[in-house]
């Protein structure tokens, strides 16, 4: 997929984590949306082997509205995928979860996103000396 679809998709999963979170809800009520092939491959990213969280959940458990924290959580997310591109169908399948169920709940932000020419507003220089503008 082009990157700014994942990031999107990346920000849907991990906004949703925050607001979980935030709501004062585990990571076991986050799990619940979603299929069991998604939760085997995104638990790991969070979770130890015995079920505790790593740091980057820890983190985001103490301020689910940082920035930083869910930019952390994005980034353990695209550190999952770079090793495993499969899983991009598992992310798709989350984002599209969340969505469905929370339509508009997430705005997608893409910010430095190519998305061709833009005119806002123009200066117009005058070259010839013998024009004259009158109101």
């Amino acid at each position: 997929m082009e990157p700014v679809t994942t990031t999107a998709m990346l920000g849907t999963v991990v906004g949703y984590l925050a607001k979980t979170l935030k709501d004062n809800k585990s990571i076991q009520d986050f799990f619940k949306d979603f299929t069991d092939a998604a939760v085997a491959w995104i638990r790991p990213v969070f979770l130890k082997d015995d079920e505790s969280p790593k740091e980057v959940l820890e983190n985001l458990k103490q301020n689910p509205d940082s920035q930083p924290r869910q930019d952390a959580a994005k980034n353990a997310l695209a550190i999952a995928l770079e090793e495993n591109p499969q899983a991009e169908k598992w992310l798709k399948e989350m984002s599209d979860a969340i969505q469905q169920k929370h339509p508009g709940l997430f705005n997608i932000d893409n910010r430095g996103a190519n998305i061709g020419q833009q005119n806002i507003g123009s200066t117009v220089t005058n070259t010839n000396p013998d024009f004259t503008f009158n109101k």
